[in-house]
């Protein structure tokens, strides 16, 4: 038998090498003794998921995350039983939470002695309002698993509370509102701060396209600011929030962040009745709907709400560009640029045309920071106006 206190130096240093990220003893005496099957210890064990794909998931669940969680599923397994087989060469015993050793309860979609709670007494992480485990430098891209062990491991200090404190970040981004805006402690039950059902519903939509019937999500991790200065260290461009195409439906929404959005510029030109403002849903929702004008409009959403928007249609070789707005709370981050450049994408290979208020100073200077130069002025209800063209590169 080994002696009493066991350095976990070298069992760490083999499943680093394996492909684990962050490894953690667990002391697990304040949970009952059914649920760890009367282990007093357990490992936690961290892998981290490829921040360039939780990068991707915008939009909804792509192959890529699929294809990495299920490597990182096998990946997790292998490294359990590894773990497992060591500490029970020493002489002690062990048993690994694999999945062909554990299955969640569908009654209650939870395992009887969840992974995070493990990490959370490992001091590796705290349970996010989203309900997963967060860490301080990668939020929730990481999956994990434990092994339960009678292993005399020195344990760490548990984390009891959230560090999430007033961030209500992923409680704003879900879209089926499953983060209840409650930070978690030790002491809480899930039904506290979150809605499983809400969750897995909202995971079955943005899985259905890809692979009809499994439940993954992940936009509350992309969401996460931990996960957003994670991709960002690596190098990375932050891709959430990412235009997408608005339909018909969303003509309303547009619309009335418009008359917001455009108030400011009709009192900096002295007009109260520019085009922006005067524009009516149902006049977008025909434009939309016109086969012949072939229009495009692309929206931002943040907090389950339209935050910008722009439109573009191509006549003649020439990108017409138009109506970029940004709501103004969400100004200054970087959402005018982004839904510049998704127009631009859209039409590559044309010539960018659009127009802006020549008292405008601080639109104009945007435009020519990004590349766009004044090719003529005009008039138009009173109001001077400042064309710039742009080429594709």
């Amino acid at each position: 038998m080994a002696q009493a206190t066991w350095d976990l130096t070298e069992l760490e240093r083999m499943l680093l090498q394996k492909g684990a990220w962050r490894i953690g003893a667990a002391d697990l005496s304040r949970i009952p003794e059914e649920q760890r099957r009367g282990y007093p210890r357990a490992l936690s064990i961290l892998v981290p998921v490829d921040l360039s794909i939780i990068n991707g998931l915008t939009k909804g669940v792509t192959q890529e995350y699929l294809d990495e969680y299920r490597r990182k599923n096998l990946l997790l397994d292998e490294l359990a039983e590894t773990a497992s087989a060591y500490i029970e060469a020493q002489g002690y015993h062990a048993f690994p939470l694999s999945r062909k050793n554990v299955s969640d309860d569908y009654s209650v979609h939870a395992a009887t002695l969840p992974h995070k709670t493990v990490a959370t007494r490992a001091g590796l992480g705290w349970i996010g309002k989203n309900a997963l485990l967060v860490t301080s430098d990668r939020g929730s891209a990481v999956r994990l698993t434990s092994v339960l062990t009678d292993a005399p491991f020195p344990c760490a200090i548990p984390e009891d509370e959230s560090r999430c404190g007033t961030c209500r970040i992923c409680t704003e981004t879900c879209p089926g509102q499953a983060p209840l805006g409650i930070n978690w402690s030790v002491e809480s039950k899930r039904e506290d701060f979150f809605d499983v059902l809400a969750c897995r519903k909202t995971c079955i939509t943005r899985t259905w396209n890809v692979s009809p019937g499994e439940s993954l999500c992940g936009l509350c991790i992309l969401a996460c600011p931990h996960t957003r200065r994670a991709i960002r260290m690596q190098g990375l461009e932050y891709r959430y929030p990412e235009a997408e195409i608005a339909g018909a439906g969303d003509a309303d929404e547009i619309i009335a962040l418009q008359k917001i959005a455009y108030r400011e510029e009709g009192l900096r030109c002295g007009c109260s009745a520019i085009a922006p403002l005067r524009e009516t849903p149902e006049q977008l929702r025909d434009a939309m709907l016109d086969p012949r004008r072939a229009l495009l409009v692309f929206k931002i959403v943040q907090q389950r709400r339209i935050v910008g928007s722009i439109r573009a249609y191509e006549e003649d070789g020439i990108c017409h560009i138009g109506r970029l707005m940004v709501h103004p709370d969400f100004q200054k981050r970087g959402l005018g640029e982004r839904l510049l450049a998704t127009a631009e994408r859209a039409f590559s290979g044309a010539e960018y045309e659009l127009f802006t208020g020549e008292k405008s100073i601080s639109n104009i200077a945007f435009y020519e920071k990004r590349g766009y130069r004044r090719f003529r002025t005009s008039e138009a209800d009173g109001v001077s106006l400042v064309y710039f063209r742009k080429r594709s590169r």
